[in-house]
């Protein structure tokens, strides 16, 4: 019997094996339909990305291709910093994920180049990503990195809206200088006031690390005032919030109350005399006190976490309160010891209006 192949003409046998091809591999794109694109876990082009030396910086890539066949891989390209890794998983989606924990002598800029690509020739795409390194036991420098990057920071307390948030200690704890347990130790953080009310703590912002602790930044009740340090976020209670500030000012000798940023109260004060001057700078109410016997301060007083920087030596540290008087006829004037002094009846009606948590700016 004569074989078919042999029997049919030569432009036939072409179109056979053609055919016979192209069912082999159904799904085989041709090198100009194929197109590389990052999604979207992948920072964007340009991208700068903080983290303090001694701390990981952890962050996504992903890349596809439309053709559901060509398998996809991302690499770096260039040079890569000492230490760093890149975890790759190759496929259609293509992941990735770049981790580094800087060394201190890495502090410093650096441009790492990724790219993604296929088997099929000339076809890919690069993306390129700035890391800033910054000292240890410091924030993460440089703007606020896309979702997904970590470590993540986020505010808490923003005048710009005026939202402010505060929690009590869960438990005794050690501020530090940079939101890690290795920074440098600034102050213990007690459970309780020297009034031994239950210890309310203004937070600023926070960073969070990836699989790991995250931290908050507060201010304290130390010297010099107007510092800040770093606590485990878990060292403090659920936050709770307010809208509420407070503006004392020294040249007017007014205090004013504002809600919302809408002003809600104001009246006349006392402040400190030039010996013992009230201290200017941010603070905020950690404590409402009633209930004790003092005529000299009146029927209700607040606690601030600002501290004299020369009556140290006073019980509980020499800390700075805001209360009522029974010499109502010496305000307004400087005429304390640091505190500031109001009349009795404004400082109930404040007593009702403030709450605690609230910031306070002495100028």
């Amino acid at each position: 019997m004569i074989s078919l192949v042999f029997a049919l003409p030569r432009i036939a046998i072409a179109a056979v094996m053609a055919a016979g091809l192209a069912v082999l591999v159904p799904n085989a794109a041709a090198p100009a339909d194929v197109v590389v694109s990052w999604t979207s876990s992948t920072p964007a082009e340009g991208t700068v990305l903080g983290v303090s030396a001694r701390t990981q910086l952890y962050f996504q890539l992903g890349a596809s291709a439309p053709a559901p066949a060509v398998a996809t891989r991302i690499r770096t390209s260039g040079a890569t910093p000492r230490g760093a890794e890149l975890r790759s998983s190759d496929g259609n989606p293509a992941k990735a994920a770049f981790v580094w924990t800087p060394s201190p002598s890495q502090v410093g800029e650096y441009r790492v180049t990724f790219s993604a690509a296929t088997d099929v020739p000339n076809v890919g795409v690069e993306r390129t990503i700035v890391i800033r390194v910054g000292r240890a036991g410091r924030p993460p420098p440089g703007p606020t990195p896309p979702r997904g990057v970590y470590p993540q920071r986020f505010s808490l307390s923003d005048r710009s809206d005026e939202t402010y948030r505060w929690a009590f200690v869960r438990h005794r704890t050690v501020a530090r200088s940079g939101p890690s347990s290795s920074a440098r130790a600034l102050s213990r953080i007690p459970f309780r006031t020297p009034e031994l009310y239950r210890n309310a703590i203004l937070v600023l912002d926070g960073v969070k690390y990836h699989k790991g602790r995250t931290w908050v930044r507060i201010r304290l009740a130390i010297l010099p005032n107007g510092s800040t340090g770093w606590v485990p976020r878990g060292s403090l209670t659920a936050f709770q919030t307010v809208h509420t500030r407070m503006l004392i000012s020294h040249s007017r000798l007014r205090a004013i109350l504002y809600r919302h940023g809408r002003p809600v109260f104001s009246t006349i004060i006392g402040v400190g005399q030039p010996n013992w001057p009230t201290p200017r700078g941010e603070f905020y109410i950690r404590e409402k006190l009633s209930g004790y016997y003092s005529p000299a301060y009146g029927p209700r007083a607040f606690g601030l976490n600002a501290r004299s920087a020369i009556l140290t030596d006073w019980p509980g540290g020499g800390f700075i309160g805001i209360h009522g008087t029974n010499a109502p006829g010496i305000i307004p004037g400087r005429i304390s010891h640091g505190c500031v002094r109001m009349r009795n009846p404004a400082i109930m009606r404040l007593f009702r209006l403030m709450p605690v948590g609230t910031p306070v700016t002495i100028q």
